[in-house]
């Protein structure tokens, strides 16, 4: 191979190789593990113990605001809701934790269980 067929064919390859990663290949497919966590705010909405719900994938974690500033009560409630979310969180990948927080005081979690 000369040296101007060289990088055609690099080239050539490189877009065969790009060209079989097609986006249905890339998508999430329903009932998998990463669309488990779309549905994880609205279950726990459903507990009726907290109205506001995040969940940071990044970290591997869903944070909860818990109407109280007793830690007891936080940490009740964060058994309770991981209780409640165990069957949406069995298929997770990776380590997942709750953690509540308090509306009177955000800078740190009142209570922290770990989802599974």
């Amino acid at each position: 191979m000369n040296t101007m067929t060289k990088p055609l064919f690099l080239l050539a390859a490189l877009a065969l190789t790009l060209a079989g990663c097609s986006p249905s290949e890339t998508q999430q497919t329903p009932g998998n593990a990463a669309d488990d966590t779309t549905k994880l705010c609205p279950a726990i909405a459903a507990t009726g113990l907290t109205k506001h719900c995040e969940v940071n994938t990044g970290e591997g974690s869903v944070g909860v605001v818990v109407d109280s500033f007793d830690e007891e009560v936080a940490r009740n409630a964060c058994a309770h809701i991981a209780e409640k979310l165990s069957p949406l969180t069995a298929r997770l990948a990776g380590s997942w934790k709750l953690q509540t927080f308090s509306p009177y005081r955000s800078d740190k979690p009142t209570a922290t269980c770990v989802l599974h």
